[in-house]
């Protein structure tokens, strides 16, 4: 495979706070090309990875507050999974400050449109207990070598364990089957700013 790098199953790990840095930049990069990003942010791939920086340092530490935080580290790049405990959705607002500071690092814009993303997804949002997959992303240098399945995988383990469902959104169709082959299926799909959404859910004890 590319460099080298063999497809495995990469030890997956608590992200701690001293290595916000490198996921931000891994979660920035990942996203930088998604539909839904681009509608919103818009065509300048520069500024999507300035704006996904910005949301990214609010995302962690309110994650952290009530939810999981995973990496799953490769020679090529990080993997990241953020999810939310089953009754956390939705997790309560960041500071102020930290508010304040992504809408000036995003520009005031392109904050109220990810206002109103955040605004259409939670109106579908199941509102049984559930675990919610909030971000999965995988540093585009190291997609493809199993960082992500890793990390999903050890979500999906803590769900079987607490036997409820595990629900996500996706705005790629080539998501897709790898959360089909998860056990997820599409119960939902919208749109907002012309970019598609998938609305997922994985039943209880899917293998």
């Amino acid at each position: 495979m590319t460099d080298g790098l063999e497809r495995r199953a990469w030890g997956v790990e608590a992200l701690e706070a001293s290595g916000d840095g490198p996921a931000i930049a891994a979660l920035a990069a990942a996203f930088r090309d998604n539909p839904l990003n681009v509608a919103v942010v818009g065509g300048d791939p520069e500024r999507r990875l300035d704006s996904n920086r910005a949301g990214m340092r609010q995302i962690l530490p309110s994650t952290r507050r009530g939810g999981v935080a995973l990496a799953a580290r490769t020679p090529a790049g990080l993997g990241v999974l953020l999810a939310q405990r089953p009754g956390a959705y939705p997790l309560p607002p960041a500071p102020l400050g930290a508010q304040l500071r992504t809408s000036w690092a995003q520009g005031l814009r392109v904050a109220l449109r990810w206002r109103r993303v955040f605004e259409h997804l939670d109106r579908i949002h199941p509102r049984d207990p559930h675990w919610y997959l909030a971000t999965l992303g995988v540093d585009p240098a190291a997609q493809g070598h199993g960082a992500g399945s890793a990390l999903l995988a050890a979500l999906l383990r803590r769900a079987d364990r607490d036997a409820l469902p595990t629900y996500l959104e996706t705005d790629r169709a080539e998501n897709l089957p790898f959360y089909e082959r998860a056990g997820f299926r599409t119960e939902q799909e919208t749109a907002i700013f012309g970019a598609r959404i998938w609305h997922m859910q994985r039943p209880v004890g899917r293998d």
